[in-house]
């Protein structure tokens, strides 16, 4: 079978790329690395072929026969000297082998933990906007997953590089030994890599294709399901996401199937055809030969080769179609790093507040995307101890404008004045460890005490609850706090907030699931404590506390300071006024 001069350059075109793509993932010392190990593999073969001569020489001197002086030089050698060759080169094999392998092994996985690193930063370096745009369950799959199957598309590379240039050694041998032998057996190979080409790579390719489209949508549906596990049990609905998960993992096992065992087909079919060949070379030899002494040598020399070679066919055959299905994962990983490397968030400049200021924001734009506007001339200063409450309607850019002053999105135009090394941030939803509260509290922090960690939990009115757990600091909170309350998750992200003693806290709702009196108190302990604090609230209890409140309309910010403290204050004189008069009621009656 050959190939039809469009589809070799086709073949050539996608093998060049695939090496391409593969070895821009590769720094220069892991490219080196790279060419080294298969080097350092392919010497086990050369091992075997120098083995394979010496055993040659071997049976030729048991026979009483003399090796051609070509290859030795005088003296003549003995059986002890080919004996004691071979046991060295059994001895070097074994140890390179062994060797290579550990070594071939610890790189895949020093570039495994290379991809995981740097897929993890740069999802986590990446614009806002696009990061929370994509699906969690699909970065984590990919971070993970998919830079393993592409650190071992590597290693199969490795092997297949080596086996090549030890099956090319062998092939030379045999042309050595038999010219219409190595014929034979390069034809074989021929077909074979034309059928590989041909109906093989397609289908493992478009199998594994399969396969990873289904494993990203699974890995989205398992985590939904996990999410949302009270809802399941409140809405009876289990089923829906039981036939969501049952054909996606139909999908996916039906292209896992066609990528695993259409290599393995291969390599069973190459197996053969090489023992077939074998055996032929041997009956040719018979024929060739005829004296039996000369058979025997040339079977010793054929058997040593071929118990390396029979493998080494069989093992190109299974790795070339491993490496199709793992490529898919070596595009996706380079993908990924080039999709983090385009949204790339861009270094905010370091813009410090004038002396006497911890904010200062002025003429502040940002949209979405330059195409969505969402606030417009905005200008703000804030003094260290302040309290600012920011209130509106949802969606008019109160997170958006503490993601501006928090570095976590950059301004359209303007300038925001921030030493953001000074700065704590709360959302409403606290991101916890899934570790104990002592860690979860450090969140990163080494150097923190006991005594600071209590104090921090006292200012967010945690202490008495921490204190009547069994095991207190050491306590474990779940995956994502699932075994604390909403208000206790965000008294941690306030205690976790409090112990960095930031100059500025921006607290998005990070008190709507506290009941108002711990609420209060919590305020009063951070007012106390001199930080400037930026609160989003929709609760008019907390603006009451507040220095100034401000309402976002109109993409711009209106200062409701005054008439806010006016009319919140209106029911409370009212309520002391009735007070009094009751008091005042009751008396006049007691003295009557």
């Amino acid at each position: 079978m050959a190939l039809t001069p469009s589809a070799q350059v086709g073949a050539e075109h996608r093998t060049k790329e695939t090496w391409r793509t593969a070895f821009t993932l590769l720094s220069k010392r892991q490219a080196a690395r790279f060419v080294w190990l298969s080097a350092a593999r392919s010497v086990v073969g050369f091992c075997d072929l120098a083995l394979a001569f010496a055993m040659y020489v071997l049976f030729l001197l048991v026979q009483g026969h003399a090796p051609a002086r070509t290859f030795f030089s005088e003296p003549p050698i003995t059986l002890l000297d080919v004996a004691l060759f071979a046991s060295a080169l059994v001895v070097l094999r074994a140890t390179v082998d062994i060797a290579s392998s550990r070594l071939a092994f610890a790189y895949v996985q020093s570039l495994h933990n290379d991809f995981i690193l740097r897929l993890t930063t740069g999802f986590c370096e990446m614009d806002w906007h696009r990061l929370t745009a994509r699906n969690r369950s699909e970065l984590i799959g990919r971070t993970l997953n998919a830079t393993r199957e592409a650190a071992d598309f590597y290693h199969r590379c490795i092997e297949l590089v080596s086996s090549s240039v030890i099956v090319t050694a062998m092939i030379a041998a045999f042309f050595y030994q038999s010219a219409l032998a190595a014929l034979g057996f390069i034809c074989i190979l021929a077909a074979f890599y034309c059928a590989h080409r041909l109906i093989i790579r397609k289908r493992v390719q478009e199998a594994a294709q399969r396969r990873e489209t289904a494993l990203t949508a699974l890995h989205r549906v398992v985590a939904d399901a996990f999410r949302s596990g009270k809802e399941i049990r409140a809405y009876r609905n289990l089923p829906f996401f039981q036939g969501r998960i049952q054909r996606l993992a139909d999908n996916f096992a039906t292209g896992n199937r066609s990528a695993v065992l259409l290599p393995q087909m291969a390599r069973s079919l190459a197996e053969q055809g090489t023992i077939l060949l074998l055996l032929a070379v041997i009956l040719a030899a018979q024929l060739f030969y005829g004296d039996t002494s000369r058979l025997l040598s040339l079977l010793a020399f054929y058997f040593v080769l071929s118990r390396r070679l029979l493998p080494l066919v069989s093992q190109i055959s299974l790795i070339a179609g491993q490496m199709e299905s793992s490529y898919e994962n070596v595009r996706t990983v380079e993908f990924e790093l080039k999709e983090c490397r385009r949204h790339r968030m861009s270094p905010l400049p370091a813009l410090l507040p004038d002396p006497g200021f911890v904010l200062q924001i002025k003429d502040v734009n940002f949209s979405f995307d330059q195409r969505t506007p969402l606030l417009h001339g905005v200008n703000l200063v804030v003094r260290p101890g302040e309290t600012v409450v920011l209130h509106g309607p949802s969606g008019e850019g109160k997170t958006s404008l503490l993601n501006l002053i928090a570095g976590v999105a950059s301004p359209d135009s303007g300038a925001v004045r921030v030493n953001r090394s000074m700065i704590a941030y709360v959302p409403q939803e606290v991101p916890l460890l899934d570790d104990t509260i002592r860690n979860n509290l450090l969140f990163g922090l080494s150097m923190k005490n006991d005594t600071e960690l209590q104090n921090a939990l006292a200012a967010a009115r945690l202490e008495e609850f921490v204190a009547l757990l069994p095991s207190g600091l050491e306590t474990m909170v779940g995956d994502d706090g699932a075994l604390l309350s909403g208000g206790e998750r965000q008294r941690i992200g306030l205690a976790r907030a409090i112990l960095r003693g930031s100059q500025l806290l921006l607290l998005d709702e990070a008190t709507s699931a506290i009941d108002e009196q711990n609420e209060r108190q919590v305020l009063t302990n951070l007012s106390a404590m001199g930080a400037a604090v930026i609160l989003v609230t929709h609760r008019r209890q907390a603006r009451l506390l507040a220095h100034r409140v401000y309402r976002i309309q109109d993409r711009a910010l209106v200062d409701e300071s005054s008439s806010i403290a006016q009319a919140d204050l209106r029911p409370v004189r009212q309520s002391v006024t009735s007070r009094r008069c009751r008091q005042r009621t009751r008396l006049g009656a007691r003295d009557r």
